[in-house]
């Protein structure tokens, strides 16, 4: 395998592409059907390692047990950068080494920021 594409399916692709893009920075690689998909990537390039899809649906699904985690050089920067436009617990240092910070996406999933190794 060379890469990862996770797709969400959602009733809130606007606030959700505004999630991911404006609050967490990643980047739209491509869009259709008037803003009703996207495919983001963590930096410019269609040649990344990982992708998030964002899918319209008229039916909100359940995530139960699903977290998208991501590994970010600076936390303190992110959480400067979050506070006071969206609700974030921690940061919370783990017991292998690394400072996580839990959000919520608007569908409900559990979004882990990271810094650390693994």
């Amino acid at each position: 395998m060379t890469g990862l594409k996770t797709r969400i399916e959602t009733p809130f692709v606007r606030e959700s592409l505004a999630f991911y893009v404006d609050y967490l920075g990643m980047t739209v690689l491509q869009s259709w059907d008037d803003g009703n998909g996207a495919i983001l990537g963590l930096g410019p390039s269609v040649h990344s390692e990982a992708f998030l899809e964002l899918a319209y649906t008229d039916t909100a699904p359940a995530y139960r047990g699903l977290s998208l985690q991501f590994r970010v050089d600076d936390l303190s920067a992110i959480v400067e950068k979050l506070r006071g436009r969206v609700a974030f617990r921690g940061p919370t240092p783990r017991p292998w080494g690394s400072t996580y910070l839990y959000l919520d996406d608007p569908t409900g999933i559990q979004v882990i920021l990271y810094e650390g190794d693994l």
